[in-house]
């Protein structure tokens, strides 16, 4: 593996050289385990499902970081109710998970701004499902 990636790399400058992930955040999740104090009391909650998916996109150099996506479950969060503008890409899914179609518009768009410039870029993405490009990409290997 290490060879072919070397060789994929090899006629790319580190700033056209992206790695992309996606992390989700329990932001209700409760530990499951706590310090405390001998004779003491230490009763666990439940532990929450309630999660955003954030997919996050940076090059090799640092240089560059494309705008956070971030998944929730609502349409319009009561959060966001006076906020105009979002510093990040807000959507949002049923389970708030990355999604195929999700994947695709945004990688679609990307691209097209890639294919503007007449820039090339590579980008490494994991193997998970959501994340196959189907069609050939102008920009992106």
């Amino acid at each position: 593996m290490e060879n072919v990636w070397l060789g994929v790399i090899r006629n790319y400058d580190e700033k056209d050289i992206f790695n992309s992930d996606e992390t989700g955040l329990f932001y209700k999740h409760t530990p499951n385990q706590t310090l405390k104090f001998k004779g003491e009391k230490c009763v666990g909650g439940k532990l929450s499902k309630v999660r955003i998916t954030i997919l996050v996109c940076a090059n090799m150099n640092g240089s560059e970081k494309q705008k956070l996506t971030v998944i929730g479950k609502s349409q319009k969060p009561r959060c966001f109710k006076n906020v105009k503008k979002l510093p990040v890409d807000y959507k949002s899914k049923k389970k708030a998970w990355m999604t195929f179609d999700l994947f695709q518009k945004d990688f679609r768009q990307w691209d097209k701004k890639l294919a503007k410039k007449k820039r090339k870029i590579v980008l490494l993405i994991d193997n998970c499902t959501a994340h196959i490009c189907q069609a050939t990409c102008n920009g992106s290997k």
